[in-house]
């Protein structure tokens, strides 16, 4: 299987004129930036992304009319708005692990300048400031964010998040200057971990081919000096996406090491079965015979990701361990997320 799967996706990012994001972006033929403050999307979301499109899509036929009779705007003044997104994940034998509890604000200072905070348990753990120009085709973003690299996808233990330094709780101190015209987003960001710097460049692009969305694009981390396992390695990432009607599909393929020699990927279809409920399926796939004995993990997840409310998901998820230490393994899990 991990044959085919390898060459497939290969093909697909390399046919497509784009590349992928989290599969919303690609179904709305839109730039990350539509629904989130920041340019290269995850963290905090907008206005259009509470209302727009969380209330139409996300929420269930049968609610949809109660949610969008009560909705309300997450402003609390002309100049400040808020959000906040808090997960558990619920085990089969009962346990609950708390993943995330934050708190997100928003002010625009002035006209075209916005600072953004999140606030968690440990207190601010983001918070930088974004100025635009000339009609918002230019940025440059100071402060402390998540480093711009590859897709920004929910699950932050997959391989070529977590083990490439972009996990849930990992920000940087940085600046970051950017431009934005029509949907290509170009970036470049000097990022500090420790006592050395890493330089982190962006490309991605969505387009519409023949109501077919596709999303593109391609990142590159290189640190100040590699040395064994930093915690930031030199990596490159080429990643894409396709959805045609019900059917969305998006994948990474990561080089890391300075002899890229270690090869990470991931692959994830989602279908619609209905608004609000969505049947997902996932790759992980690790090859680091750089570090690891064995050189090989990899795992397939299926979830049922469920909407009874815009801003209330439900998803039972499916683990299965086909290589690496837990080989023949599974878990299962329910994620229960509550975020607006």
């Amino acid at each position: 299987m991990r044959n085919f799967l390898l060459p497939f996706l290969a093909l697909v990012l390399i046919g497509s004129t784009a590349v992928t994001f989290p599969r919303l972006s690609v179904e709305h033929k839109a730039p990350c930036k539509s629904c989130h403050v920041s340019p290269s999307g995850g963290g905090m979301r907008n206005e259009f992304a509470n209302y727009a499109v969380a209330l139409n899509e996300l929420t269930l036929p049968a609610t949809k009319d109660i949610a969008v009779k009560n909705y309300k705007a997450p402003r609390l003044s002309e100049s400040l708005t808020f959000g906040f997104d808090t997960r558990h994940l619920i085990f089969d034998d009962g346990t609950m692990f708390r993943m995330q509890a934050d708190f997100f604000a928003n002010v625009e200072l002035f006209e075209n300048m916005n600072y953004t905070l999140r606030f968690s348990e440990t207190g601010i753990t983001e918070n930088y400031g974004i100025f635009y120009t000339n009609k918002k085709k230019y940025f440059v973003r100071f402060g402390r964010f998540a480093p711009s690299f590859g897709l920004k996808q929910s699950d932050h233990k997959s391989f070529n998040r977590e083990r490439l330094g972009h996990g849930s709780l990992d920000y940087l101190d940085g600046f970051g200057v950017g431009i934005d015209i029509g949907g290509h987003l170009i970036s470049a960001e000097i990022m500090n971990y420790g006592k050395q710097s890493i330089f982190m460049g962006h490309f991605m692009k969505t387009a519409n081919l023949n109501s077919v969305g596709v999303f593109g694009g391609s990142s590159v981390q290189l640190p100040e000096k590699e040395a064994g396992h930093t915690r930031y390695p030199q990596a490159k990432a080429l990643f894409g996406g396709l959805s045609y009607n019900r059917l969305t599909m998006m994948g990474e393929v990561d080089l890391v090491g300075s002899s890229n020699d270690t090869l990470i990927s991931y692959l994830n279809l989602t279908t619609r079965l209905e608004y609000g409920v969505y049947l997902i399926s996932e790759y992980n796939f690790f090859d680091g015979n750089r570090d690891i004995a064995d050189g090989t993990e990899e795992y397939y997840r299926f979830s049922l990701e469920f909407y009874p409310i815009s801003f209330f998901q439900i998803r039972p998820s499916y683990t299965y361990y086909t290589e690496g230490i837990k080989k023949d393994k599974t878990d299962f899990f329910v994620q229960v997320h509550l975020g607006y």
